[in-house]
């Protein structure tokens, strides 16, 4: 069976899936968004689905603290953001009807700390830092950088970089096999340019910009989702991201089963099975499909050796890098600080400091601290009260006062989240040569998730529901 194309999945949503036949008993384990959406296709076209789910809650990394925060303050540890060129997520939302509103990253008031100052990104505040910046850079602040490194680039590898259906050709190519870095170094830029730049790389954050792959990035920067196009449409999920994967779950009530973590899978040519955990008992389900969606940081958790898959997945499934993350979230006493939406990236260990809640009604703030690459592999080791201690005093730096207004908080170390062990995907050099092996399905037993979406970079909600519908279409085929 020939793997559908990204525009003939597409099309099929829009079509309300019609013409497909789908099997009489499916398994779905995890109930991430991409799983939720498998399950609650398959149902209404009258497969008999049960979904099995390690943790306690819907959502995997639609992730929303509530807890242990006060006045109905919440603060998002994983998704946070949908844009109008979401087409799954969009599509999702208004079917379930869940609401909008616009999102934080919308008119931040962005700036720098570094060497102990503040500057905002334009030429003159820069050169008042000092940075070893080249003569040109000091002229063009970021926003000129990162047009005459990046996004001229780009520009240089249309219409190919950002064509709706995306391919990998004799000109992109060779961008996989480099970093973005090299590339960067290549295009002329300095060590200091990249670091003003980095902020503005969401989906490359979480890692090393010397591993990631240039082609993935620049299919990221070159696309409607990069931070340099955030505009008014770019959203939220109004009350919090977890609203969207419960409005999916209330629909699936009766089919989730929650605290089964799957153990193992098998297949042969009459049936495929699961191994899960229920209550201390080992427990087993047969079913004519099985579809995958646990990122594959934690797969290897699972035993596949009755699966019968191929050398290739295997290889996919231990290959695979996810993000390194970590976010602290500290409630306070009062806003103390100046700006309306406050955002800043800093030279410290907390590389970017966040008014969480700019909209919150009443006097308390959630202050977020994100540490990425190395630096959050190294707070992820330390333990809660040393993680809010650590971001304490990094933040002393640049918002004095910030323990004498600190009430509580708490982290989120995704390298040390069960169930998930990395933030998302983060596609290293070669990354395009692994993802038709990821995505791949081998015998009864299909993947989604968003490390199985048709682009080469992850890290949205909506990657994860087109992952959804293509193993739908792969399904009812």
């Amino acid at each position: 069976m020939a793997e559908p194309t990204q525009t003939e999945v597409r099309h099929a949503l829009d079509g309300g899936l019609e013409g497909l036949r789908f099997p009489r008993k499916v398994i779905v384990v995890g109930a991430g968004l991409s799983g939720l959406a498998v399950a609650l296709e398959l149902t209404r076209r009258g497969s008999h689905v049960v979904v099995l789910e390690a943790s306690d809650r819907p959502g995997g990394r639609a992730y929303t603290l509530r807890a242990p925060f006060a006045d109905g303050l919440h603060a998002e540890a994983g998704a946070m953001t949908v844009t109008p060129h979401c087409h799954y997520a969009m599509h999702y939302i208004r079917e379930l009807g869940v609401g909008l509103e616009t999102s934080d990253l919308v008119d931040t008031d962005f700036s720098y700390f570094a060497r102990g100052r503040f500057a905002t990104p334009d030429p003159a505040s820069l050169g008042r830092l000092g940075l070893p910046l080249t003569d040109d850079e000091r002229q063009l602040g970021t926003a000129g950088m990162i047009d005459r490194y990046v996004q001229a680039l780009c520009r240089e590898l249309e219409p190919e970089i950002s064509a709706p259906e995306w391919r990998v050709t004799g000109r992109t190519a060779p961008y996989d096999l480099r970093s973005v870095h090299q590339v960067l170094r290549e295009r002329g830029a300095s060590e200091a340019a990249i670091e003003l730049m980095e902020p503005y790389f969401l989906e490359m954050r979480g890692g090393d910009l010397t591993a990631a792959s240039a082609l993935a990035w620049l299919r990221h920067e070159a696309g409607p989702h990069s931070l340099v196009r955030a505009d008014a449409g770019w959203s939220k999920i109004k009350g919090g991201t977890d609203r969207f994967p419960q409005a999916f779950a209330e629909r699936l009530k009766d089919r989730i089963r929650y605290r089964n973590p799957v153990v193992r899978v098998e297949q042969d040519d009459a049936a495929a099975r699961v191994t899960f955990v229920d209550q201390g008992r080992l427990q087993a389900l047969e079913a004519d499909r099985v579809v995958l969606t646990v990122p594959f940081s934690v797969i290897r958790h699972i035993d596949f050796s009755g699966a019968r898959f191929s050398a290739a997945k295997h290889d996919a499934m231990r290959r695979l890098r996810y993000s390194s993350i970590v976010r602290i979230y500290l409630q306070m006493r009062r806003k103390f600080w100046a700006a309306p939406n406050a955002s800043y990236a800093t030279d410290l260990p907390v590389r970017w400091v966040r008014d969480a809640t700019p909209h919150a009604e009443g006097p308390r703030r959630i202050v977020e601290c994100l540490i990425t690459g190395w630096r959050a592999k190294a707070v992820a080791a330390m333990g809660e009260e040393e993680r809010l201690r650590f971001a304490l005093d990094q933040l002393e730096l640049p918002l004095p006062g910030a323990r004498d207004h600190f009430e509580t908080g708490t982290s989120v170390a995704w390298d040390r989240q069960p169930y998930a062990e990395g933030a998302y995907i983060l596609p290293e050099t070669g990354h395009t040569a692994l993802m038709p092996a990821v995505r791949r399905p081998e015998g009864r037993v299909h993947f989604a998730g968003e490390h199985a979406a048709f682009e080469p970079n992850g890290g949205a909600m909506t990657l994860a529901l087109e992952s959804a519908v293509r193993t739908v279409v792969e399904l009812g085929s």
